[in-house]
Order: structure tokens, then C-alpha cells, then sequence
């Protein structure tokens, strides 16, 4: 008897062993993210790649993005469920490195309505959900209308540079879930802007601050440069005629 329950206890461990798991749903891909708190979200992460159904997106991010990164924080003094992300951006002609890139960031404030779901109204109205991910990566699925139009986007970040070909891969399969287009992926070799970089409404007021500048200087230099044409005319004759 106890010869027969251990030959069917073999039996079935060879049989469970032997076969292989059930391929993942899309239910399964999609789920959102259980997290135990909040913290779990903060601090620096580096943006991997991007799918997004909003025309044109993939050749702005091809064309123009060097590399990204975000830092998540709950801001001092504030209610507990108000988030801050600050958004680094590099810009440029990323695929020609002869013309550099700039640095801009935006600040964004999140509500927080649960620990996996955030939504903020400046510039836009935005509702994002975390769903399951790498255990360092921050998978956010996100919503907004624009023009009359709801759009998607599937974004990837990490605490790491690079990610296995096993993570991305799972990606692609929440990208192809959702029926979005391919995802476009930034190269991690590229450098990230520092955590120095002024405000992107800054840089646009100090360059505004700037054309003001020039453009009151103007008569100035228009004036200097009359005189020295002037000069130049008049000089030869004033040492002819004495």
C-alpha cells in the first residue's frame, strides 16, 4: 500500500515537473501593482522606453529624446497622498551626437488616490496606474484627452540602466496588449541630465529676459555702428582738407 501511494506521489511530481507553465494573459500582464505603501515608488528612476498611441509620438522621442529620468517625493508640509515628480528631459538630435542636447525639467504634482493610481491636471488632466512590473522597474499606464481625443501611453522606468532581454520582452507583451504601437527605447549609454537643471519656465523666462535685453540694446548698437560708418566716410576728408 505504502509502496503504491509513493509511486503515485512520484508519478505525479514527474508530471508536474515535465510540464510547463500556463502562458500569461493579457489579464495577467495588465494587473496593477500591489504595493504596501507609497515609498515603494519614491526616489530616482530612469526611463527605459516609451509606447504610446498619440500621432507622431515615436518619431518625437526617435528624433528628439537623449535620455530621461523622474524623481518621485511626497513634498514637506503637505497631505499625505500629494506626490511630486520632477521630470528630467534631454533634448536634441539624439542619433547625431555632433549637436549635443539640452536639459529641461518639469515638476508635476500627483494625487495620490491609492498606492497604484495617480492623476494630475497640470498641464493636462493625467490618470496613471501602475501595473506589474521588475521588482526595480516602474511600469505606469497612462490617460488623457487632448483635443477631443483620448490617448495612451505604456512607460517604462528602472532603477538600473540596462534591463535583461527576459524584463523587455514582458513589455513588449503589455505593449501588445493594450494595441499599442512598437515601443521606442532610449539608449542607456547616453548620459542623463543632472539633477541641477533649472525649470523648463525658468530657462523660458531667462531667454525671454535675454531677447528683452538684446532687443533694447538695438539702437545702441545701431547708433555706435552709424558713428563708426560715419567716421569712416567723413575722416579721409576732414585729414585732406584740414
Amino acid at each position: 500500500m505504502m509502496l503504491a501511494v509513493c509511486v503515485t506521489v512520484v508519478l505525479g511530481l514527474l508530471s508536474v515537473s515535465g510540464s510547463q507553465a500556463a502562458p500569461l494573459t493579457c489579464e495577467d500582464l495588465l494587473r496593477p501593482l500591489e504595493l504596501s505603501s507609497v515609498n515603494q515608488t519614491l526616489g530616482k528612476w530612469v526611463y527605459i522606453a516609451e509606447s504610446s498611441d498619440r500621432p507622431f509620438w515615436e518619431q518625437i522621442l526617435y528624433t528628439l529624446l537623449h535620455s530621461a529620468w523622474i524623481e518621485v517625493s511626497v513634498p514637506v508640509s503637505t497631505q499625505n497622498n500629494i506626490l511630486d515628480i520632477a521630470q528630467f528631459y534631454g533634448f536634441g538630435i539624439s542619433h547625431q551626437n555632433a549637436f549635443g542636447f539640452g536639459c529641461y525639467r518639469i515638476d508635476s504634482n500627483f494625487t495620490l488616490h491609492d498606492n497604484n493610481t495617480w492623476t494630475s491636471v497640470i498641464p493636462i488632466t493625467v490618470t496613471e496606474v501602475l501595473l506589474t512590473t521588475c521588482s526595480d522597474c516602474l511600469l505606469t499606464l497612462e490617460r488623457w484627452d487632448e483635443d477631443g481625443e483620448t490617448f495612451t501611453s505604456l512607460t517604462l522606468y528602472s532603477r538600473r540602466r540596462e534591463l535583461t532581454a527576459t524584463e523587455l520582452d514582458f513589455y513588449k507583451k503589455q505593449v501588445d496588449c493594450l494595441s499599442l504601437p512598437p515601443a521606442t527605447f532610449v539608449d542607456p549609454k547616453k548620459d542623463l541630465c543632472p539633477d541641477t537643471t533649472p525649470l523648463l519656465e525658468d530657462q523660458i523666462e531667462k531667454e525671454f529676459e535675454n531677447a528683452v535685453n538684446f532687443i533694447s540694446e538695438i539702437p545702441r548698437m545701431l547708433r555706435n555702428t552709424f558713428e563708426q560708418l560715419k567716421n569712416s566716410v567723413y575722416q579721409p576728408f576732414s585729414d585732406i582738407f584740414g
